[in-house]
């Protein structure tokens, strides 16, 4: 499969230490229960868990009970080239131990986004493991994103397709089996990982999460991974969490069930850790009880609407160019701030965003900025290729000028504390210039009777940091989410409210 091919179909191949980290929680040791499995793999791409169950089988089985249960293993995967080479592997591990038997392996082309092809098989497995293949339903044609939003219930908004797989595996084990699978760990602290959340903790039971934090286990590609098994009609139950630091799995605490259900996000921790959260809940309103979070104006496009100034005049601010300099009718730029990289309430650069807007946040007619903004529109005009191609190219052809989304237009400006999206520990900013806006992170604007400088000790503090650890998303290099879904339930102190 070609890197284009595998990026599409989202193929992240697994390595042999993982499968038998996953083999290990989900498979029988042997004996007679793993003589009675029957294993699917409802992604088996070339066949990298199938051949290790195979692999066990025949090593700790007789040779009439490994045939027979060999004959009940069952792959499926979109592509074809992948099943013939899965079956070869099999046949080869198949012919190291026995040279003279043969196996009609139960391999089969389906597409996993059609829960209809699977139904004749729906609860015939003990046992489902595999690597989901990771896509952003985004990805897909607006017909199959349709088509698969009516088919299965964890799939809402723009989210990631592997939460079908779970779902899938659920459809086709029997009760009592076991399911294992590796995938990105988002769906235990996201908002479109609600529905998954919601269906495991009414009528099943997560036995154990192994959770991968920051630390990537596959090649050439970054994403943020957990093990996750489950008994289908298992009685819910806390989940236990162990969490790898680079070198080690530890224990990691519990996610507590049912008090986290579905609308929270899952979060492993401690007796100790849980009653500094309790404390933390119980002193205070939320942060979006408080104050009024927005994200920052969003382009799509920085480098043709937000440029460094490097000089100004009453009438024009000179930003650099191709040719050398070119001036910017003062009127048509706002200045901003980058939130990402301030640093003591500073931006480092001067910068200024082109804001084709009035102050109600209406785009400004086309004819009217080339008449009274013609440099602007002039350089506007020249990156309307590169402007008209956001959205992969199906942007608005009368609005080629605004901004790619409509966010934080008006709301942007103001006083306000600033802060990235990611951030080492917390980060955040007073702006010092309340008639800039701002972009590459979130803004807080305190609401009346909220004393601003206590709120930003607050946001500040150690207190913070914990809060996010224990509910946000890491990222490699110790970085955190401060998204507005994770800061806004931060519990503020009294002292901050007037």
């Amino acid at each position: 499969m070609n890197l284009l091919t595998r990026k599409r179909h989202g193929v992240v191949y697994t390595p042999v230490p993982i499968v038998e980290l996953i083999l290990d929680n989900v498979l029988p040791a042997g004996g007679a229960e793993l003589a009675a499995a029957s294993v699917c793999d409802p992604a088996c791409g070339d066949g990298a868990f199938l051949t290790a169950v195979a692999e066990r089988i025949l090593a700790r089985l007789s040779r009439s009970d490994a045939l027979a249960a060999l004959r009940r293993l069952a792959g499926y995967d979109i592509d074809r080239a992948a099943i013939i080479r899965c079956r070869a592997q099999l046949d080869g591990v198949l012919a190291g131990r026995y040279p003279d038997a043969g196996v009609d392996w139960n391999l089969q082309e389906r597409n996993a986004f059609d829960r209809a092809a699977f139904r004749d098989d729906n609860g015939r497995f003990t046992h489902i493991v595999g690597n989901p293949p990771y896509v952003r339903v985004q990805h897909l044609e607006q017909a199959g994103r349709r088509r698969i939003a009516g088919q299965w219930s964890v799939i809402r908004g723009a989210t990631d397709l592997y939460l079908i797989f779970y779902e899938l595996g659920l459809d086709l084990l029997g009760g009592g089996g076991v399911l294992g699978y590796i995938a990105p760990s988002s769906w235990l602290r996201s908002q479109s990982g609600a529905p998954l959340r919601r269906m495991l903790s009414g009528t099943h039971r997560v036995r154990r999460i192994i959770d991968f934090s920051e630390h990537q286990v596959f090649d050439n590609v970054t994403t943020y991974t957990a093990i996750t098994v489950i008994q289908k009609d298992g009685m819910p139950s806390d989940i236990p969490v162990a969490r790898y630091d680079g070198a080690r799995f530890s224990d990691a605490g519990v996610i507590a069930l049912p008090a986290a259900g579905a609308s929270s996000p899952w979060v492993a921790a401690t007796d100790g850790e849980r009653r500094r959260m309790q404390q933390l809940a119980a002193r205070g309103p939320r942060l979006k009880d408080i104050a009024d979070i927005h994200v920052g104006i969003q382009t799509l496009a920085d480098s043709v609407f937000i440029r460094p100034v490097t000089g100004a005049d009453s009438g024009y601010l000179y930003c650099p160019s191709e040719n050398g300099t070119m001036g910017l009718e003062r009127w048509i730029m706002r200045d901003v701030v980058k939130a990402s990289v301030m640093r003591d309430g500073h931006d480092p650069v001067r910068r200024a965003v082109i804001f084709p807007y009035d102050r109600r946040g209406r785009l400004l007619p086309e004819d009217y900025l080339a008449v009274n903004a013609p440099a602007a529109y002039r350089w506007l005009s020249d990156n309307k290729a590169r402007l008209l191609g956001r959205d992969k190219g199906q942007f608005s052809p009368s609005r080629w000028y605004a901004f790619g989304r409509h966010v934080s237009i008006t709301s942007g400006f103001g006083d306000k504390i600033l802060t990235s999206g990611m951030n080492r520990r917390p980060n955040f900013q007073p702006c010092p210039d309340p008639a800039a806006t701002f972009y590459s992170g979130y803004c807080i604007k305190a609401k009346p009777g909220v004393d601003q400088a206590r709120l930003l000790d607050a946001l500040n503090s150690d207190d913070m940091e914990f809060f996010i650890r224990q509910t946000s998303r890491p990222y490699q290099g110790g970085w955190m989410s401060y998204a507005k879904s994770f800061i806004k339930d931060y519990p503020v102190p009294p002292n901050a409210l007037l």
